[in-house]
């Protein structure tokens, strides 16, 4: 299949091109710029839950526009107190102004005050209204504190007309400057100073930074990976690729999501989401396609082939990891909460599109580009300086230049850095394994200290005006905070209210309704809820019956403090209502902001083993089709379990106790749990991800012919750099983001941070070398039966074929070079071409040793563009005989050659150097001992000077490898040279063995 997706992007490459550049182009800039009107502010809560039962029952009783949505917090002027009758004008006097303003007309953004009755809506109910009790009042203190200095405070608020939570925030939006103004005016600045908080202001400020933030994140990630990009490919060209497909990924992903938001709703972080995770998983997959094109081109084939096995072996293991990593954010759908459900759509549609792109619109680019991948590239421009010959720097340069212009073939980079770290790995598996989880499970101490919260002010930084003004209004009026905790009384008599709330006031967490009085109920008296200003009757339709509605309302202490809200709610609810009748809507319910964030996360953590048990479901069954083997998902699982738990570990050390803050501008506290679910799924994905390309080359390796150990230090080896650039890639995205002013964006960027950097290079490239050591062949192991299964329903190919062009093997002929004066060593392992027989195993030690018996066999060069030059017929002027020069008879004795011929590469062997110019290509692996012969032994030789005997020299020999029943085969057409000479990009013509100078180079077909 994948071969076919190679053969199909490579022969139709610029249709691909056109249609999805332009299509993607404008439907993107359409998604970009539209879905944002489109997104809400919804979802934060259960919506199954008894608190969001108790709000739809007070809101169909009184009316959205009883909620104390806006706070303004009156401070008076140095020397004046909050009850000097010239404060308390201009402060009636600017509350008047503001409802004059905001309140009345058609496009009123506000409700008039005391639509309701007060005393329900008492938050609404203040001193600075007309006809407001004086100062020996006790609702007079409820409304005025003094603070530790002796300053005076008030406050009044303002409730928002509209019911729906968007577009609330939107009218405040709309009317936050102008109200601003007013509250700031000149007359008043003598007098008060104003501050506003409350519920909408904060949402409103949360929403505003994700909007911001998303555009900060993403100027500052493009210039900051395209830097990487540039330094891990060394080349400007192959660097822009995967960032074509990261802003390509992110304008189809908006588009899509745009249009599911004119059928749905849909959250306003699925925009920063996407692009976080669809740009950091779009530069990954175009790295592992670039990267593996590049091998192969390095490798010596040709651009159709490299083509189609870039797809076969980079495109499938791609398709397998965004398979796994969309099978992890589906897992979020069990949740209740709109807010998570949208984050992970948007998160899916970014890895999805990242993988369709990386396997249709970047092959057609490559196909287009060939060899022009590596133009722009560093040794280019460090070539053009050396030839400066600059003083001091110049040695640097030149050593610079060459280093970088050597090809990066398998077999070098086996024997790079990363071979060199695996080789350790397996010398030592029991004691790599020790130490890495030792330490990774240190990390997870700070894990018992985990809490979780609702939103709330403290997701803003400390420096934002708003979250200053909410926290001084808590700290001031802990009674007042505008979130009460609501006892919802349905069809209940006095005796069973007054009966429940005794009980209540007994409970701890709570305030107390008169601070002066200690002695005073925590819980105000049951008020009628019933709006009669709309025509309703006393009787609502709760849940299919008609009931009466009574409230009361209390203050927690502390309503961001989940535990202790949960505690008082758990308590509320245990109380048993005398007379209580379900059947005849007769009983309470228990509601309030506090509780409806208690819910909503009660909810989650009661999911959170069963989203981890479909997590471990689904990764494993994908890993096992993918691979055959049931031991490695296992082992997959449980290194991503340890990778999760020491990044949860720290994300509590770091913000919910609070280390970092001053740094990066937060205060620690509860952390959000969706979004914290929504890290553990997005963390869990990308674990087994990187384990995928790990294993899948591992795979490839052994389909080769590779042995276990072969097969772990090559697979490691080769990939081992690969993933640690992407995870840098990723984590320069998450980076760009951890510059958000809001405190839940910061949790996932700094996770996704945490968690790559672990799980790309302790995790991925030292304990999974070690542990598969020990596991030996056991590592491949599943039932017969589920083999069977993986056989017929797998993903496709795992090993790559034998390449023929017009019926020769494309690895009959030397490759490029690994660089100048070195010789490329030996190619073993996944993607080298295969001969048809193989060397026997090395030995058990983890290393790759050339083979002594297998004949030197390298793919062909290659060339620009098309499947390569055709075979040139009979010279002009040939008359079909053959002409064979006379035999050597003595060793200084050398074939006569034609200056018109050109060289002819021999199967087997590579080309040979002139007389005293050092060798720089490999001359084939040294003779086992079997002898130079393989095994049937050596030909029997002839005189001295002859070869073996009763043969020909292999030049002039008619037959052989050449020639046979059907004639010899046609040589290929001389390669053109380009500017820099012998040694250029095709490569130095071979020559003859030492002393003979060049082989003869043409010779005429055999006469039949």
């Amino acid at each position: 299949m994948f071969a076919a997706i190679g053969r199909f992007t490579y022969a139709f490459r610029y249709t691909i091109i056109a249609v999805l550049f332009v299509s993607i182009a404008a439907t993107g800039v359409w998604g970009f710029l539209g879905l944002g009107a489109k997104t809400k502010m919804n979802g934060l809560y259960d919506e199954a839950s008894d608190s969001v039962a108790a709000a739809q029952v007070t809101d169909k009783a009184n009316g959205r526009e009883m909620q104390p949505d806006i706070l303004v917090l009156i401070k008076p002027a140095e020397g004046k107190k909050i009850s000097d009758a010239d404060v308390e004008k201009a402060v009636a006097k600017t509350r008047e102004d503001v409802l004059a303003k905001f309140a009345t007309g058609d496009d009123a953004k506000l409700n008039p005050v005391n639509e309701k009755d007060p005393q329900e809506s008492s938050l609404s109910y203040t001193m600075f209204a007309p006809g407001a009790p004086q100062a020996n009042d006790a609702l007079y203190k409820k409304f005025t504190r003094t603070d530790a200095d002796g300053g005076t405070w008030g406050f009044f608020t303002l409730p928002m007309k509209s019911a729906d939570d968007t577009q609330r925030g939107k009218d405040w939006v709309s009317i936050q400057q102008p109200l601003m103004e007013i509250l700031r005016s000149e007359a008043n600045k003598p007098v008060f100073e104003a501050q506003v908080a409350g519920l909408v202001p904060v949402t409103s400020e949360v929403t505003e930074g994700v909007q911001k933030d998303q555009k900060k994140a993403e100027i500052i990630a493009l210039p900051l990976v395209a830097i990487v990009l540039f330094f891990v490919y060394g080349g400007i060209v192959a660097a822009v690729l995967p960032m074509i497909i990261g802003v390509l990924t992110i304008g189809a992903a908006m588009a899509v999501a745009s249009v599911m938001a004119d059928f749905t709703d849909v959250n306003l972080f699925v925009g920063p989401i996407i692009s976080l995770i669809g740009l950091g998983i779009a530069h990954d997959y175009g790295l592992f396609m670039v990267s593996r094109f590049r091998e192969e081109l390095d490798e010596g084939y040709d651009t159709p082939t490299a083509v189609r096995r870039t797809v076969m072996t980079a495109g499938r293991t791609i398709i397998m990891s965004s398979l796994l990593i969309v099978g992890a954010l589906a897992c979020l759908y069990i949740s209740p909460l709109g807010l998570l459900t949208s984050m992970a759509t948007g998160a899916l549609l970014g890895v999805f599109i990242a993988a369709i792109l990386s396997l249709t619109l970047l092959p057609a680019m490559l196909a287009v580009l060939g060899p022009r991948v590596f133009a722009l590239s560093f040794h280019w421009f460090l070539t053009i300086f050396d030839k400066w010959n600059l003083p001091l720097i110049g040695g640097i340069i030149h050593w610079a230049a060459e280093k970088t212009g050597r090809a990066k073939t398998k077999a070098n980079i086996e024997a790079g850095m990363w071979g060199k770290v695996t080789d350790a790995v397996m010398k030592r598996p029991k004691a790599a394994i020790v130490g890495v989880v030792t330490l990774l499970l240190a990390i997870c101490i700070p894990i018992v200290g985990l809490q979780f919260g609702g939103i709330s002010q403290t997701y803003l930084p400390p420096t934002n005006e708003t979250r200053q003004a909410q926290d001084q209004f808590q700290e001031l009026f802990p009674d007042n905070t505008g979130q009460p905790v609501k006892i919802v009384f349905t069809n209940a008599s006095d005796e069973q209210i007054k009966q429940v709330l005794d009980e209540a006031n007994k409970i701890p967490g709570f305030t107390h309704s008169n601070p002066a009085d200690p002695n005073s109920a925590r819980f105000s008296a049951a008020t009628d809820a019933v709006s009669t200003a709309k025509g309703t009757t006393d009787k609502l339709e709760v849940r299919g019956q008609e009931v009466s509605v009574r409230t009361s309302n209390g203050s927690m202490q502390d309503p961001n403090d989940t535990k202790a809200v949960g505690e008082a709610v758990t308590a509320l609810r245990g109380i048993t209502m005398d007379g209580a009748d379900p059947d005849k809507g007769v009983g309470f319910l228990v509601g309030g902001m506090p509780v409806l964030q208690y819910d909503s996360i009660d909810s989650m953590l009661s999911l959170l083993p069963m989203l981890l048990l479909l997590l471990v479901v689904v990764t494993t069954l994908m890993m096992f089709l993918a691979f055959g083997s049931l031991t490695l998902p296992i082992k997959a699982v449980l290194m991503s379990l340890l990778s999760l738990g020491s990044t949860l570990g720290f994300l509590t050390w770091m913000f919910v106790d609070g280390h970092g803050g001053d740094i990066f501008n937060f205060t620690g506290g509860p952390m959000m749990a969706p979004v914290l679910v929504l890290v553990i799924a997005v963390v869990f994905g990308l674990s087994t991800d990187y384990e995928v390309f790990v294993i899948s080359r591992m795979i490839e390796e052994r389909a080769g012919g590779a042995t276990t150990n072969q097969a772990i230090r090559a697979g490691t080896a080769n990939t081992g750099r690969i993933i640690t650039a992407a995870a840098v890639l990723l984590a320069c995205v998450a980076a760009a983001f951890a510059t958000s002013d809001l405190v839940m964006l910061k949790y996932v960027s700094f996770g996704l941070m945490f968690a790559l950097l672990i799980d790309a290079t302790v995790v991925r490239m030292v304990l999974v070398p070690a542990v598969m050591k020990l596991l030996g062949d056991d590592s491949w192991w599943a039932p017969l039966w589920m083999r069977k299964i993986q056989e017929a329903v797998g993903l496709g190919e795992t090993s790559l074929p034998a390449e023929t062009r017009d019926g020769r093997p494309l690895s009959s002929v030397k490759p490029a070079t690994a660089g100048p004066g070195k010789a490329a060593p030996e190619l073993v392992g996944a993607g080298a071409p295969v001969s048809a027989t193989r060397a026997p195993a090395a030995p058990e030690d983890g290393r790759l040793h050339p083979p002594s018996n297998l004949p030197d066999v390298r793919p062909a060069r290659p060339t620009p563009v098309g499947p390569g030059p055709r075979r040139p017929g009979p010279p002009p002027g040939f008359s079909g005989r053959l002409e064979l020069p006379p035999r050597p008879s003595a060793p200084t004795q050398r074939p006569p050659q034609d200056p018109r011929s050109y060289q002819q590469p021999v199967p087997g062997r590579g080309p040979q150097q002139a007389p005293g110019q050092p060798s720089r290509h490999r001359q084939g692996p040294p003779p086992g001992p079997q002898g130079p012969g393989g095994p049937q032994g050596p030909r029997p030789s002839g005189p001295i000077g002859q070869g073996p005997s009763g043969q020909l020299p292999r030049q002039q020999r008619p037959g052989g490898p050449q020639g046979g029943p059907q004639g010899p085969r046609q040589p290929y057409p001389p390669r053109p040279q380009g500017p820099q000479g012998p040694g250029g990009p095709q490569g130095p013509r071979p020559q003859g063995p030492t002393g003979e100078g060049p082989r003869p180079q043409q010779r005429p077909p055999h006469q039949d």
